[in-house]
């Protein structure tokens, strides 16, 4: 009885919650599409007679705009390609290419997210983008400020203002008439280029070609980072981190103890298949946000499946970790007692062994996930924990002369077990 009450507090919990959430989406939109245009299609085309007099806000697969969108435009898609105008500004988060070719035009600014983001046309206001490739090509004309965080940016057209960003490679082979203030692995100049303010640099390499261009003003390089304080950060970040880790970790493990136990008893008892188990999970996960996100209806799963994906990573290492420690403890300290031991010696290792640290998370992850999903199955099932994890005054509170096994005495302790 006291686990079916539990139960039904849970799911009413849970309806409440969906009621509130929907609400809040029904205001939202109703909000919204008082004033603007909201889209959702697999392909969004304004073709070149087309033109849209008011904001938009769109989701599709692929988006072309060959017309002209009066006012701002708001995309999550995968390619985006202007070729023609948008008079107010363009936020994007995409999946794939962002494009404005040579004749497209945006009368504001560009900010968004993308793999590859390409500016041949013309950008009257700033650029804000971040990407693993930049390219403004000798076509180019952004008539602000472009601020560029990615891997590598080329720079072959004309900038109105200030360059900055953060990037691995940065490669100017045009004009930019204000500064460029940026921090970057490698900077190079190319014979075009023309920069008329400073150009101030952290890089750990000089910049290559710069004494062969234009720039009227001063040339300048600096460390690219101050050593002592960044360690100083460094270390304070792993010290949050981890106490960070541990208390979120406590509040999981007590919140869902009941899965928590049997997903640590998981691995400690089934090593192996939980290790299998979080491999073809880890694998599968991924494949399957992407055959979701190609379709409409598949995108809002998509969208839920990724932020599983983002919980697994923070909490996917808490049943390795704690089977960690219980081996450490030799079975004593509980499940949190257990969690903290060994949260405080993968760390440890994580830290002293910097090479070989992100395989020691993503061990932990990996095998920690195969504990989760056998612990959500053990639960539903109503297995019970493990006896390896009981505390030893029930484990040995039988006669020595009882028959029965220690798994034996697992089970009606399960009955306090909460079934989260």
């Amino acid at each position: 009885m006291t686990r079916s009450r539990s139960r039904d507090r849970f799911q009413n919990t849970i309806r409440r919650v969906v009621l509130i959430l929907v609400g809040v989406a029904a205001l939202g939109s109703v909000s919204l599409t008082s004033l603007a245009s909201l889209v959702t299609t697999d392909r969004y085309i304004v073709t070149d007679e087309d033109v849209v007099d008011e904001d938009v806000y769109v989701t599709s697969v692929i988006s072309t705009i060959e017309g002209v969108v009066d006012g701002d435009l708001v995309i999550f898609t995968g390619d985006l390609t202007i070729t023609g105008t948008v008079t107010g500004s363009v936020t994007v988060f995409s999946s794939g290419s962002v494009v404005v070719s040579p004749t497209g035009s945006i009368a504001g600014s560009l900010n968004g997210v993308a793999v590859n983001a390409t500016v041949a046309g013309n950008v009257a206001g700033d650029v804000f983008v971040t990407a693993p490739s930049i390219v403004v090509s000798n076509t180019g004309t952004i008539g602000r400020d472009a601020m560029l965080l990615g891997g590598t940016a080329r720079i072959e057209g004309s900038v109105g203002r200030d360059v900055r960003g953060r990037t691995l490679r940065l490669v100017v082979d045009g004009t930019v008439a204000g500064d460029i203030d940026v921090a970057t692995q490698k900077l190079e100049f190319g014979p075009d280029a023309v920069v008329g303010g400073d150009v101030l640099y952290r890089s750990p390499v000089e910049a290559r070609g710069a004494t062969s261009v234009t720039i009227d003003g001063t040339l300048t390089r600096l460390p690219a980072q101050s050593n002592f304080v960044y360690g100083i950060i460094l270390w304070l970040a792993n010290i949050v981190g981890f106490f960070g880790f541990v208390v979120a970790g406590i509040v999981v493990l007590w919140a869902v103890r009941g899965t928590s136990a049997r997903a640590t008893g998981n691995v400690l008892v089934h090593p192996f298949k939980s290790l299998v188990v979080g491999i073809v999970a880890s694998i599968a996960l991924p494949l399957v946000i992407v055959a979701l996100s190609v379709t409409l209806v598949g995108i809002p799963l998509a969208a839920i499946l990724v932020l599983i994906g983002i919980a697994l990573f923070i909490i996917g290492p808490l049943p390795a970790v704690t089977a960690l420690g219980h081996r450490v403890l030799l079975g004593r300290g509980g499940l949190f007692g257990a969690f903290v031991a060994g949260a405080a010696l993968w760390r440890f290792g994580i830290w002293i062994v910097p090479v070989v640290g992100g395989l020691l998370y993503v061990l932990a992850m990996v095998w920690g996930i195969g504990g989760w999903v056998l612990g959500v199955i053990a639960t539903r099932r109503t297995e019970p924990v493990a006896a390896t994890l009981l505390p030893q005054r029930l484990t040995r509170s039988r006669p020595e002369g009882s028959n029965d096994s220690a798994s034996d005495a697992a089970g009606p302790s399960m009955g306090d077990q909460p079934n989260a």
